[in-house]
């Protein structure tokens, strides 16, 4: 298929990408030569997943249609863009020796899914569900960007306090930056989420005229979002402590996970 050409692809030029980092810091290289490359790259590597997402009609007539290889086509566009974004407004090219890697993960292995990767899970029939569900899908890159942040503060922090600095850790942002990018990334997925299980809540009253607040993907989005809430708040109160807020960010999006994908792979084993 067409598709599985342009996953492999982008995930080819996002393997590629991060090489240039890694090479390009163990050698010192001008700083404008890597960005400029760099944002070549991840360029081509969106334009490769976005036409592959397409190919495999990620929008239809009515809205969304939403699979296991579209959302995962989707989600990994999304994260590259904030990626790209990043490098051009702060400069944050070290993220990307952990990030490009992960994103190349998904694109290599959506060719290779079972037969049943592209059984629908949801279409949408409305304006007010194809919003529910662009939110949903949106949130949960967002979160996947904090999450990723996470773990870098995670891993710099440990890299400082045993005097570890190899070439990833060398590439990081300061400590500081990292929790400021994670703290952008967590206060926009608690407010897309929150509109997310709102606006699904909305759409079941008016499609269905009852709230299904007991389903599990419901109940796990929103413990995801109380813990997101919560870290905003802490943050507004100057109690974020790096370690415990990174722990927190990293349940968030396992939880977020649970509900988007867990649920949904259990529902069809049965």
């Amino acid at each position: 298929m067409i598709s599985d050409v342009l996953f492999l692809s982008a995930g080819m030029l996002s393997l590629l990408a991060a090489w240039l980092i890694f090479t390009c810091i163990r050698a010192g290289g001008p700083s404008e030569a890597i960005q400029r490359n760099l944002s070549l790259l991840v360029a081509a590597s969106m334009i490769s997943t976005l036409l592959a997402v397409l190919e495999l009609g990620f929008i239809a007539r009515t809205g969304l249609v939403l699979t296991l290889t579209t959302v995962a086509g989707f989600t990994t566009l999304v994260v590259q863009n904030l990626y790209l974004l990043g490098i051009w407004q702060h400069g944050v090219r070290g993220l990307g020796l952990l990030l490009l890697p992960l994103t190349a993960i998904p694109l290599f292995l959506i060719p290779f899914l079972p037969e049943g990767k592209s059984s629908q899970w949801v279409e949408a029939h409305s304006f007010l569900q194809t919003g529910h569900l662009l939110l949903s899908v949106v949130a949960y890159a967002i979160l996947t960007m904090a999450a990723l942040y996470a773990v870098m503060q995670l891993r710099l922090d440990y890299a400082l306090r045993n005097k570890k600095m190899g070439v990833f850790i060398q590439a990081m942002p300061s400590l500081a930056d990292i929790s400021n990018y994670l703290f952008v990334h967590v206060r926009w997925a608690t407010w897309l989420l929150g509109l997310s299980i709102l606006t699904g809540l909305t759409w079941q009253w008016l499609e269905m005229q009852h709230f299904a607040i007991l389903n599990h993907k419901v109940l796990l989005a929103i413990f995801a979002w109380i813990m997101l809430f919560t870290l905003n708040h802490l943050r507004t109160k100057a109690s974020w402590h790096h370690h415990r807020a990174s722990q927190m960010v990293l349940v968030a999006y396992v939880v977020l996970m649970l509900a988007y994908f867990g649920v949904k792979i259990i529902q069809n084993t049965h």
